[in-house]
């Protein structure tokens, strides 16, 4: 089971219609070359998206703060209690866009991406359980690195008309992403044992593959959590023909 709490992304609301800042390259739905067109808009928009964006209410997110993250698998050969809290994700800024599909009518928008940096998750955690044939038992801090993130976001949306223009209200935003490679480093395991946590640390990076599948579910959907709360702002806050240019 996966429980998960970002933190609020977003300040308080406005009631009218906001305009996207001129950093925000926009596209004509008839372009012939819309893919590309998409492609450069998201691109460009990324740097002032992570700083932030006052007048949709977005805060900075690079770091990304996540104040819970709870994974409890209970059988199998990876059976972790694993709590982390208060942690960063980092290096979200360092994004490329590959590519962006839109299906403008129906909603549906499909970003393809990868990060030129690692991506970082530092913060506290709790673990006990086992690891293939080790137990594991620790609380601390935590660090994990995340190789050459390839990752796809999949947003669907619905039309709603609000003052007589027409908006995307998101219903649903989903995040699947590959790695590379997984490093982890968890401090103070076995009550601080030197010994017992560098050899447990070796053994989780040797078997790294057998920890993502553990931890990777949570990751996405508190990737996906946060990046819906940022997408269902901009699009709550800005006409939808004023996004995708008729």
């Amino acid at each position: 089971m996966i429980s998960f709490s970002v933190l609020v992304l977003c300040a308080v609301g406005f009631s009218t219609a906001a305009k996207l800042p001129s950093a925000f390259p926009k596209c004509k739905r008839t372009d012939p070359n819309l893919e590309q067109c998409l492609v450069s808009a998201v691109s460009d928009s990324v740097p002032t998206l992570v700083k932030g964006v006052p007048n949709l209410g977005l805060i900075p997110i690079d770091p990304l703060r996540v104040t819970r993250l709870d994974i409890d698998q209970g059988d199998g050969p990876v059976a972790l209690d694993l709590k982390f809290r208060d942690i960063d994700i980092i290096n979200i800024g360092s994004v490329k866009v590959n590519s962006v599909k839109a299906d403008i009518e129906n909603y549906k928008i499909e970003i393809d991406t990868t990060m030129s940096k690692p991506l970082i998750i530092d913060g506290d955690y709790e673990i006990d359980g086992k690891v293939l044939v080790l137990p594991i038992t620790g609380k601390g801090k935590s660090h994990l690195e995340l190789d050459n993130v390839h990752s796809t976001l999949y947003l669907q949306g619905k039309e709603v008309t609000k003052d007589g223009r027409k908006y995307m209200e998101l219903v649903d935003l989903k995040v699947k992403f590959e790695t590379t490679r997984l490093r982890v480093n968890f401090e103070n395991l076995f009550n601080n044992d030197k010994a017992l946590g560098n050899q447990m640390n070796a053994f989780l990076n040797e078997n790294w593959k057998e920890i993502l599948q553990e931890i990777q579910p949570a990751v996405e959907e508190a990737l996906g959590q946060a990046f819906k709360e940022i997408a269902r702002r901009l699009f709550s806050k800005v006409p939808y023909d004023d996004i995708f240019l008729k």
